[in-house]
């Protein structure tokens, strides 16, 4: 880039001009230009002086690939100019001439650059004068027949008439690199279209040719049509033939190149190892001494292992037979426990009892002294008879009390009798309600693994059938293509026999022409049996599609079924609800036990104290016994340790 712009300043003051204003800001911004390689100037007017200094730094230049000047008023001389310069540009490969007034001279300067360059791949032309003279036509047809870089050339508006057609079709039968021609709106007409069908006979590149607007008949246009899709179809299959070749080279040179690294690989490997194995022997006959040495060791090692060992699992034992000797004395003595504390909480409880009672009789007792104490006076004579008829009374309310406490014990036990009686019934009524709804979710369960088995066998069996319809239509393609490709390499080696008869008898051409001619007919007709071939493949596609859809009613009837299993399970769902209902029943019913447990949860506290207390002493038990296992376990890491260092 800055090779360029100093060239182009040096030579703008050689001439005396100021720079161009375009390439003034392109140079101003320079990280834009660097970015891309488009010198655009179009649309800018030019005086021959821009053009020259242009012309001037394009000479050497080897930063931009495409240029364009459409529409900057360049003209004849302007064009002479560009056209010099790129006959030693090597960079260009992309030129905008469009509307720009080029004449017949113009044309000769871009003909003669033409023979020249070897680097320019797409010329526009459009809107030019070019046709006007026959000779800039004829020099711009024998540059294209020398030239062999070219690919895209625009003629558009260019007023080519018939005889400047004849002559680009006469030059371009030897040209293999042009494959667009535009032509639109010039006047080439019924013997420029005739001359380029003659042309295309011969040419083979020619992939598009645009001729709208030159008056050409239906029947030529349509044969010039047909003559390009043939080059295109060529075209494909050349490039993938050349793909293939690429490929295979490519593939045999990677094979020898891996082929010789692994031989060098391995040569190397072989002289290493063979040092390694010196090396090694050298290193074996030193440490078998040292290996005897240790292996003596070792065998005192591991008899002081299996010592330790054997005396490490004669202590778990014991430890674990104390332990559970421990567990076994702590469970009797809480049970013993327990039955002390709930005949001691009967006896606390039948005294309470007893003990209320009496100090109601005494409340009883007292206010009747009150009452006799105020009647004191008139009563102490009568004072024996009474305390007689109190003691009287007391020994009766004794008896009452302790028939009243017999008839309450008695009825306390009917009570839980009843209680544990109504429980049994309810819980035998629950179990048998849980056990006719087992046994249908079973039953439904049963069922739904039985129409699973179906289900899955009809999978099975239609995968099948789909995978050998499916391996069958594969063979069928497989043997006809493998028919069409035997076909096609027959067509192949006919068309190259021809074209070798062409290259070496040029006197019989027409008889060639017609043979050709019979092959395009008959290609033709192959290829419309194959077409008919491909309706009856696609038909019988449809039948396999068919036979899916019907495979698919049958997944949804499936489907269907298993609908109406899921219903079942929801419906032993409901029932699980039922269950839990009745559970809940009973777990209110345990809750009204479990608040007449919580008074003696409150006596088991004084016993949680000491299972507590136990319990701190088993602790220090088990930490004893685990600090034993870990001093165990360090010994006998530590002579694993020894034995692989050993090792």
């Amino acid at each position: 880039m800055e090779a360029f712009k100093s060239s182009y300043i040096q030579k703008c003051t050689e001439l005396a001009i100021e720079p161009h204003r375009a390439l003034g800001d392109l140079f101003i911004d320079g990280t834009a230009v660097a970015a891309s390689e488009l010198l655009d100037i179009h649309g800018q007017s030019t005086t021959l002086k821009d053009i020259t200094a242009l012309a001037a730094a394009l000479a050497n230049d080897v930063r931009f690939t495409k240029l364009n000047l459409a529409d900057t008023f360049v003209g004849d001389d302007g064009c002479i100019l560009i056209a010099g310069a790129l006959k030693t540009n090597c960079t260009i490969r992309y030129l905008d001439l469009r509307g720009n007034s080029i004449r017949a001279d113009g044309a000769t300067a871009l003909a003669q650059m033409l023979k020249v360059n070897t680097a320019l791949k797409c010329l526009v032309l459009e809107w030019n004068c070019i046709g006007i003279w026959e000779a800039g036509v004829r020099a711009l047809a024998d540059a294209l027949s020398i030239n062999q870089t070219l690919e895209e050339l625009d003629l558009r508006n260019n007023k080519i008439g018939p005889n400047g057609c004849q002559s680009l079709a006469l030059c371009l039968r030897n040209n293999t690199t042009l494959r667009c021609l535009d032509l639109r709106w010039n006047n080439i007409g019924l013997l420029g279209s005739k001359a380029l069908v003659d042309l295309l006979k011969w040419n083979t590149v020619l992939e598009e040719i645009q001729l709208a607007g030159n008056e050409v008949p239906d029947d030529i246009a349509r044969a010039i049509g047909n003559a390009v899709e043939r080059n295109r179809d060529r075209r494909k299959h050349d490039l993938r033939i050349r793909l293939q070749a690429d490929q295979l080279t490519s593939t045999v040179h990677a094979l020898t190149s891996t082929h010789q690294d692994t031989l060098a690989n391995l040569s190397k490997d072989l002289a290493s190892k063979e040092q390694q194995v010196a090396m090694a022997s050298k290193e074996i006959s030193r440490s078998q001494e040292a290996y005897k040495i240790l292996e003596a060791k070792l065998q005192k090692a591991e008899a002081q292992m299996k010592e330790a060992e054997e005396t490490l699992i004669r202590e778990r034992t014991e430890m674990k037979n104390k332990v559970k000797e421990l567990q076994q004395e702590l469970l009797t003595d809480r049970e013993a426990r327990l039955r002390l504390e709930t005949q001691r909480e009967k006896a606390f409880s039948d005294a309470k009892r007893q003990s209320l009672e009496l100090e109601a009789s005494l409340r009883e007792a007292d206010v009747k002294v009150e009452v006799l104490k105020r009647d004191k006076t008139m009563l102490i004579e009568e004072l024996d008879k009474v305390k007689d008829k109190l003691k009287a009374m007391k020994t009766m309310y004794e008896d009452q009390l302790a028939r009243q406490d017999r008839e309450f014990h008695e009825r306390l036990k009917a009570v839980e009798a009843s209680k544990d009686h109504d429980l049994a019934q309810s819980i035998r009524k629950m179990e048998d309600r849980l056990k006719v709804t087992e046994n249908a979710r079973t039953r439904a369960e049963e069922e739904l693994d039985t129409q699973r088995a179906k289900l899955l066998a009809e999978k099975r069996n239609w995968s099948e059938k789909i995978a050998d319809a499916e391996a069958r239509i594969r063979k069928e393609e497989e043997d006809r293509r493998r028919e069409l490709e035997s076909v096609l390499q027959a067509l192949t080696k006919q068309r190259d026999s021809l074209q070798v008869d062409a290259a070496n008898h040029t006197q019989i051409h027409s008889k060639v022409l017609r043979e050709h001619e019979r092959e395009r007919e008959r290609w033709q007709q192959q290829r419309s049996q194959l077409h008919e071939e491909i309706a009856t493949l696609k038909a019988r596609q449809g039948e396999i599609e068919s036979a899916l859809a019907t495979a698919k009613k049958q997944l949804r009837k499936a489907e269907e079924t298993s609908s109406e299993l899921q219903k079942l399970r929801d419906e032993a769902v409901r029932d699980r609800s039922e269950i839990a209902k009745l559970k809940e029943d009973v777990a209110a019913r345990d809750r009204l036990v479990g608040r007449l447990k919580e008074e003696l949860k409150r006596k088991d506290q004084e016993l949680d104290e000491k299972d507590e207390e136990s319990m701190l002493q088993m602790k220090d038990l088990q930490l004893s016994i685990t600090s034993l296992l870990n001093q165990r376990t360090k010994r006998h890491v530590r002579s694993r340790s020894i034995e692989m260092a050993l090792s």
